[in-house]
């Protein structure tokens, strides 16, 4: 009897038995609302971690942790005597060693370093720029400026840094930037890995103040700002990691899971015919050959921009100048082959190619040059 028990649809409000699994009026499934759902409630907390999880992270900003100056401070064989007999001097020094406390600032200036979540950011330098390209000038009333930063990855996951989150004002209004370089910021960084570069733009000459602002996260409305201080050079330089990966693949070595197959053919120096593409001074090109088989049964895209190459643990920049670049499709069963090429320091000591296996975890697999 209980199953002859009516209870109203709640799509068209006809009267239905209690037990219909679909209203015989209007077709619609007699089901619970979706906010009563179980599998509702499981979402929504998921939602709340990763959201509570976000904000931790970087709960209280981008925070200032030192100065370049503080980074590179008086050893104690530096120390005159006089400096030892001191007990001030002594104590002072102490002081000096300490690790500084985190500052929030509202805007910073030539040699602050600070710590952005994973992100360890240092401004090292600023200036003018003279363009040398006689086609690359700026317009009359204005001049080109820089600014150089260094981006160390401190996280368990990759970064991306790029110019295009950065934008200039020069008293208040938004000025251009300027893409006549070729040592912008600009590279994906995998756990321990850093980069440098500079950003460039055209100001006008009377400007007062300029400013830069760094969004470092597209879905987050948070800036940092950079003061522009004119010529001023706070003497950073990058400190070289030579640590070698463990397991990385050398030339004859294969990499094969269930889905895919990678062959590391070889390695070569590479020298470029394009009287217009070469090496910048104390640099030059290497290539790697690869063959990638697809074992899966769905088809596989391969692209040079999955690679990344790191020399002494900071990023090279990418050069697309042979016909064989890496740039494929490959159905289940089929293989592709081809080369990416990069452009490294002479004197780096570790040289290292990673190649992005899953953008989603991070999974990369990592090829030794040298």
């Amino acid at each position: 009897m209980a199953n002859n028990k009516l209870i109203v649809c709640k799509h068209c409000g006809a009267q239905i038995a209690k037990a219909a699994k679909v209203c015989p009026m209007c077709g619609g499934k007699n089901k619970k609302p979706i906010f009563l759902r179980p599998w509702f409630f499981a979402l929504l907390i998921l939602v709340i971690i990763i959201a509570v999880g976000a904000s931790g992270k970087r709960k209280d900003g981008p925070q200032k942790v030192g100065t370049v100056s503080q980074a590179s401070s008086q050893t104690a064989e530096e120390k005159t005597p006089a400096q030892e007999k001191d007990a001030g001097k002594k104590e002072e020094a102490k002081e000096a060693e300490k690790e500084p406390e985190p500052e929030i600032k509202s805007i910073y200036e030539v040699g602050d370093i600070l710590q952005d979540g994973n992100l360890r950011i240092v401004y090292a330098a600023s200036g003018e720029y003279q363009s040398d390209n006689q086609f690359l000038q700026p317009k009359e009333g204005h001049h080109y400026i820089f600014l150089e930063f260094a981006f160390i990855n401190e996280g368990k996951s990759s970064e991306s840094i790029s110019a295009f989150s950065f934008e200039a004002y020069a008293d208040g209004y938004n000025v251009d930037m300027f893409y006549g370089q070729d040592d912008t910021l600009s590279a994906t960084l995998s756990p321990g890995r850093a980069t440098t570069g500079r950003i460039y733009f055209e100001v006008p000459v009377d400007a007062t103040e300029i400013e830069i602002e760094y969004s470092p996260n597209v879905f987050l409305d948070k800036k940092i700002k950079f003061i522009y201080e004119g010529e001023k050079d706070s003497g950073y330089s990058l400190e070289g990691n030579q640590a070698r990966t463990d397991g990385a693949l050398t030339v004859g070595d294969a990499f094969e899971n269930k889905n895919l197959k990678i062959t590391y053919l070889s390695c070569e120096d590479y020298e470029s015919d394009n009287m217009f593409v070469k090496p910048k001074e104390g640099y030059h090109f290497v290539s790697l050959i690869l063959e990638f088989e697809n074992l899966g049964s769905s088809d596989r895209t391969i692209s040079s921009f999955s690679f990344n190459c790191y020399a002494d643990g900071a990023a090279c920049d990418s050069t697309f100048i042979r016909d064989d670049d890496l740039s494929a499709t490959i159905s289940a069963g089929r293989k592709a082959k081809g080369s990416v090429t990069f452009e490294v320091p002479d004197t780096a000591e570790v040289i290292e190619v990673e190649f992005n296996n899953n953008v989603w975890t991070s999974d990369r697999i990592v090829f030794t040059v040298k």
